[in-house]
């Protein structure tokens, strides 16, 4: 009776734990080793079914020339390859879960074995070993794998594969392969004394080699995560970009809508007979107001496509605020003082050049002084002042003494269209003038914040930051 190969192999040599995966990497470390130092070699194995176990095999016999010869232990002789010389494994000895590689010549000699744990599932051995053979799942079963260049433990294995080679050919006698090897075995079979002692170095720079190939593998594969994270990233806020855009555009359409359902609703009034003429001059004078605000929001929108072009070409020169700010507040002096508004501007001549685009300062200057002088009533005041704000920016407040802004509107001031506070007699605006001027200190890294309170007054504070 045969003897099973773990009975040999667990009294003379320690085993480690391994994956299938790892098994197989460790085949193609020997036979890797023994393609670059030219050995040919007699190989006999037992490994699972599939192609991929048996890849090594073929790259090495195709690498020595006279090609080397590998007997294959299989179960059925069907499906496979003509190089791979098959030998039936005898009903008296399954080999269940062995697998093994044996390697015979006059100056090398090495086994490597494996012995798959039992799996709790009940499954067939033929279904088990298909699944480690496609084994690229570290969960599968492991594997307790060894390797040994010993003579008397090779010797020792080699007599347990003749009494199973025997077996074979006297359980199926057609088997030419089986009954030519077993005729030949003493002669194939002259171990060497001591092993080339390049085949140890061989087997370590493959493994070496092997190791720094995972490693870059890994570096690949992280950068890759890395890449898709970022284009993930990327794609998460051009999809924002574009829901922002869609809404932007279908407030749009219903603020244009507006003023022109006003419009269409005063034009039939106006051709009645019987219309008198002081209301006729009220819708006349809704007419003019509607148009005037449509031509706004378009202007409105237009500014802000504006922006959009030309954030890329726009060319952040260092800019002095004393050269800029009093021009502004000069143009709204006559437009304060009809209003009965005290206007007044405190500006350093020594501050430092600030990183701002010097058409966009005028710009956010000019949408928050007009606001504030609209928001005010006659008798108020409004102060325009600088100041270094800590080593990053310099702050420009602009504060009035008007109407004020409700604390629950104050969140949604810098929203696109939005109109709270209505200051008496003024006309109702279109809602983009602050908008306008937080998408400006955005481009430029700048920050704008408010604080008011109704009946008192209101506080826009705007950071711009220092050129450097």
């Amino acid at each position: 009776m045969v003897h099973r190969i773990e009975q040999v192999s667990t009294i003379f040599l320690p085993s480690i734990q391994v994956s299938p995966r790892s098994f197989k990497r460790q085949i193609e470390t020997v036979l890797g080793a023994l393609t670059q130092l030219n050995m040919p070699v007699t190989l006999f194995a037992k490994l699972p079914r599939g192609k991929s176990w048996w890849i090594d095999f073929q790259h090495y016999r195709q690498a020595i020339n006279p090609a080397p010869d590998v007997f294959l232990w299989v179960r059925e002789t069907t499906n496979i390859p003509a190089w791979q010389q098959p030998i039936l494994i005898p009903d008296v000895s399954p080999m269940q879960g062995e697998y093994f590689v044996v390697g015979v010549s006059e100056t090398v000699a090495f086994w490597l074995h494996g012995d798959r744990e039992e799996t709790p599932v009940s499954v067939s051995d033929d279904e088990s070993e298909a699944t480690v053979a496609g084994a690229e799942d570290e969960t599968l079963p492991v594997v307790n794998y060894r390797l040994t260049f010993q003579p008397e433990l090779i010797q020792d294995f080699l007599g347990t594969l003749e009494q199973s080679l025997t077996s074979s050919v006297q359980q199926q006698p057609e088997q030419p392969v089986a009954t030519a090897l077993l005729a030949d075995w003493s002669d194939r079979l002259c171990l060497p004394e001591q092993c080339h002692p390049a085949i140890f170095d061989a087997i370590a720079q493959h493994a070496g080699s092997h190791q720094e190939r995972l490693q870059r593998q890994a570096r690949s594969y992280r950068r890759q995560a890395m890449t898709a994270s970022s284009l993930s990233t990327e794609n998460e806020s051009l999809m924002n970009t574009l829901r922002l855009k869609d809404d932007f555009l279908n407030t749009v359409g219903q603020e244009l809508r507006t003023p022109l359902s006003s419009i269409k609703t005063a034009l039939p009034l106006l051709s009645s007979p019987n219309l008198k003429a002081p209301q006729r001059q009220r819708y006349l004078d809704m007419i003019s107001r509607e148009c005037d605000r449509q031509v706004d929001l378009i202007n409105g929108v237009l500014e802000l496509l504006q922006i959009e072009r030309t954030v890329m070409t726009a060319q952040p020169e260092p800019v002095n605020l004393f050269d800029i700010l009093p021009g502004v507040v000069s143009t709204y002096q006559p437009l304060a003082q009809e209003k009965g508004i005290r206007l007044a501007y405190t500006v350093p001549n020594n501050l430092p050049a600030i990183c701002c685009p010097e058409s966009w300062v005028r710009q956010i200057v000019i949408q928050l002084l007009s606001n504030s002088i609209r928001f005010t009533p006659p008798g108020g005041e409004v102060w325009v002042t600088v100041q270094p704000d800590n080593d990053e920016f310099l702050a420009i407040s602009i504060k009035d003494t008007g109407i004020g802004i409700p604390h629950n509107e104050l969140p949604h001031v810098f929203e696109h269209f939005y109109q709270g506070r209505q200051a008496s007699g003024e006309e109702q605006g279109v809602g983009l003038g602050l908008a306008i001027v937080h998408q400006l200190l955005v481009y430029c890294d700048g920050q704008v914040s408010v604080e008011s309170q109704p009946d008192v007054g209101t506080h826009f504070t705007v950071k711009l930051p220092l050129h450097h």
